[in-house]
């Protein structure tokens, strides 16, 4: 329970972190400088506005200086990301905990990003890819990471997650002269293979085309897409990513049992 505590709070940190990746990765902008600053009056946020959640809740949504309303999605990425630092640590009982929560926190990011911009960032794939290797490695040396895939594992699930979005893609171009995937989203799931191996993948293609196919028919129904209208798929991919790192092992029992 302790570990779990420490996860759900630097998962708030990193939570707030990706408040910053989030906005200022579309707009060209350092990640590091400037410091944070309310975006309506340019003031320098203080160190003591900048709490996960709790800042928010004190300042009552409104920027300390000019009392513009701060949208509660801050607050809400932030607590997000704890609950999936949380979660990890308890689905995940050993130190491979440390590397799947920093690809969380990489695939909440990416998620929102693509959902706001309809793009991937390819450098937080590459951090991401830098994190499974390392942790690959760090698994054949030590028992400690009893979760990293094995090297034959990470490799199929590349493939696994790559190909099949990428044929589906240049099937579509010929037969409707369409993209069917963008290719952000064949490289986020190359890389998500790289992390879950070749079985898993396909339990996270699986959750991802159902929660996708009942979003986009909420939002055609509720009028807030038109039919034929491109909607993100990557938000869906890591949903279905996060799934199956904890429950896809379940999921597989299920079906080969």
């Amino acid at each position: 329970m302790l570990f779990i505590i420490l996860g759900f709070a630097l998962g708030l940190i990193l939570g707030s972190f990706a408040n910053v990746i989030i906005y200022r990765l579309p707009c060209k902008m350092s990640i590091v400088t400037p410091p944070s600053t309310c975006r309506n009056c340019n003031t320098k946020i203080l160190f003591y506005d900048l709490l996960p959640v709790v800042s928010w809740i004190l300042l009552k949504g409104r920027c300390r200086s000019c009392r513009e309303k701060i949208s509660p999605r801050y607050p809400l990425i932030e607590f997000t990301c704890g609950l999936l630092f949380a979660g990890m640590v308890f689905f995940i009982p050993s130190l491979s905990a440390i590397f799947l929560s920093l690809f969380a926190f990489i695939l909440l990011s990416v998620g929102i990003i693509d959902w706001d911009t309809g793009e991937i960032p390819d450098g937080l794939l590459i951090a991401a890819t830098i994190i499974g290797v390392v942790w690959i490695v760090c698994g054949y040396i030590s028992p400690l990471f009893s979760h990293a895939p094995g090297f034959n594992d990470a490799g199929l699930g590349i493939l696994a997650g790559g190909l099949p979005l990428l044929v589906v893609d240049k099937l579509t171009i010929v037969l409707v002269k369409k993209d069917g995937f963008g290719y952000g989203d064949v490289k986020l799931m190359a890389v998500a293979g790289l992390f879950i191996g070749w079985q898993l993948v396909f339990i996270a293609f699986f959750i991802a085309f159902i929660s996708g196919g009942i979003a986009a028919t909420v939002l055609l129904i509720t009028g807030r897409a038109k039919r034929g209208e491109y909607i993100a798929f990557g938000p869906f991919l890591c949903c279905g990513v996060i799934t199956a790192i904890w429950f896809g092992q379940d999921i597989l029992g299920c079906f080969f049992w």
